[in-house]
């Protein structure tokens, strides 16, 4: 056995007739060590790669110049930069912080990304960084670095960055995704199926970047989004996103992912349909002070619904204090400024610019695909053929995941042949709890305005019970108007809300709450009759 200094310096400190039961201690203790597979040493450091070329920063992370472990910073300097590589790197079951160099944007007066110095070009086929087996007490980090895709194949990447870890009771690993910049044009056609940033099951926040999409590879569709993102076992329980529909909301916690204060131009800010090799679906995202230009697709913040895979689709997503623009550079897409496809949500104060000529339809726009024409999967339509709505079956009833529905009876969606029920072990309807989407405060500038707040696409989505829509875009004036507390929503502050209101209703107390460390003046509490709910920032 060897002693170690500290142990030895105890050891001579103590009397003479304690150092044989106290080395008897340390013997113990260095066993059990061992035993347990503890590390004796190599604590948690910085190490800066040679250059900005891949080999040397994988040195630093996988060896040979050093083996990463939790904790550990890894800058890559501007030695070498521009880097080109031609794959990235994979880090498995380790949280390390990965950062350039250069000035960051920090707090919430500051959009977008700061300037990065470390700038890296991927013509390969992968993310430039991908990590994997993360687990609760995690934390991973990519920061500060200019991106390019130069030179890169169409549909050749599913993202530049990747976070896949795998969540149990108490929670999941974290991860945070800050001061990227993702340069223009070279992006368009490598992630067009993909992300800039894809996770699953993993919390965090992914904050002050900037990214765009213009189309310049013509490869159509609605193109990237800044997150693609999915809880597909959430609490370590099931798979295809089934657990995180069977378990309560989490909004107002940091128990989802939060993307925040990023500068995009012509991408959207969340999706749900790619996902890290291991799962997909029941995504809960917070979608919170970022700005937009010439918006496209479905809306900023927005995903699919349980359609068209195995996967299940929104569970849970909060919208507030975004400010979206369409139409600064001509022809854009201005139908709605954000989407909700299925699971519960909370639209607030959002903020739509319309260029002269252009306006918004709604705020939010409900949609159930399962009635449109998109591709079916294992759900098939909801028109009262499957075993997975709501029976009897009317124009009105309930389908599998729609707007306004929160937790219900838990699924596995991998059951051969079809999905079940676990409590029954056949296929039926989960039962979920009526949890409302809320909209409120949502205004709008210039051009045609803002038509509807919210807006169900389908008789199955009923106003008043599933969701609740400002009654107008103007605040409180008084406690009886615009809002007189019968029906939808209102805001403004506390004083104004509504003395007696119906059940459901919903007032957005845009002076209340202390939870927005950045901007005092952008705060509130949503108040459902008898509830507030507090909206704090993550860790």
């Amino acid at each position: 056995m060897i002693l170690t200094r500290s142990v030895w310096n105890l050891l001579v400190s103590l009397p003479s007739s304690a150092r044989p039961w106290a080395l008897v201690k340390s013997w113990l203790a260095l066993a059990i060590l061992v035993l347990s597979g503890a590390p004796l040493c190599c604590g948690q450091g910085t190490y800066t790669a040679a250059s900005c070329n891949r080999s040397d920063v994988s040195a630093v992370i996988n060896g040979p110049t050093h083996t990463a472990v939790n904790g550990d910073v890894i800058i890559i300097p501007t030695t070498g930069s521009p880097c080109t590589w031609t794959s990235g790197i994979t880090i498995n079951g380790k949280g390390i912080d990965i950062t350039g160099t250069g000035t960051p944007n920090i707090g919430g007066g500051t959009i977008g990304a700061g300037s990065p110095s470390t700038t890296l070009i991927m013509t390969g086929t992968a993310p430039f960084f991908s990590f994997t087996g993360l687990s609760y007490g995690q934390t991973a980090k990519v920061e500060l670095l200019t991106m390019s895709g130069s030179g890169g194949a169409n549909y050749s990447e599913t993202a530049t960055i990747s976070f896949s870890g795998t969540c149990n009771s108490s929670g999941c690993a974290n991860i945070r995704v800050d001061n990227i910049n993702w340069v223009s044009g070279t992006w368009d056609g490598p992630i067009a199926d993909g992300g800039f940033v894809i996770t699953n099951n993993v919390f965090g926040v992914v904050d002050h970047t900037t990214s765009s999409w213009a189309n310049t590879a013509g490869v159509g569709g609605a193109g990237p989004p800044l997150v693609d993102l999915s809880y597909s076992a959430w609490q370590g329980v099931g798979s295809y996103g089934d657990n995180s529909f069977a378990s309560a909301d989490t909004m107002g916690t940091a128990e989802a992912l939060y993307i925040e204060n990023n500068s995009l131009n012509g991408d959207r800010a969340t999706d749900n349909d790619v996902s890290p090799a291991g799962g997909i679906g029941g995504d809960r995202d917070v979608c919170r002070f970022n700005t937009v230009v010439n918006l496209n697709g479905s809306g900023l913040c927005s995903g699919h619904g349980t359609t068209w895979n195995m996967a299940r689709g929104q569970r849970q997503l909060e919208a507030y204090y975004n400010t979206i623009t369409c139409g600064a550079s001509g022809a854009a897409d201005c139908n709605v400024g954000n989407g909700l496809a299925g699971g519960t949500g909370m639209f607030l104060s959002n903020h739509f610019i319309a260029a002269s000529g252009y306006g918004f339809n709604a705020g939010v726009a409900l949609d159930i695909l399962r009635l449109s024409g998109d591709p079916l999967g294992i759900w098939g339509y909801c028109d009262g053929t499957q075993p997975y709505d709501q029976s009897p079956f009317t124009s009105t009833s309930e389908c599998l995941d729609q707007p306004g529905t929160g937790p219900g009876l838990l699924m596995n969606t991998g059951a051969s042949p079809q999905p079940v029920l676990v409590s029954t072990g056949s296929p039926g309807w989960p039962n979920p709890a009526l949890d409302p989407v809320y909209e409120a405060g949502e205004y709008a500038t210039g051009g045609g305005g803002l038509n509807a707040g919210a807006e169900g696409n389908t008789t199955h989505i009923v106003a008043n019970s599933e969701y609740y829509t400002e009654v107008s875009t103007s605040a409180q004036s008084s406690p009886t108007s615009p809002f007189n507390g019968t029906t939808g929503t209102g805001y403004g502050t506390l004083a104004n809300r509504p003395t007696t209101c119906t059940t459901g209703v919903g007032y957005w107390a845009t002076d209340q709450g202390s939870w927005n460390t950045y901007n005092s003046t952008q705060e509130g509490e949503l108040f459902d009759e008898i509830r507030a709910l507090h909206i704090p920032s993550p860790a």
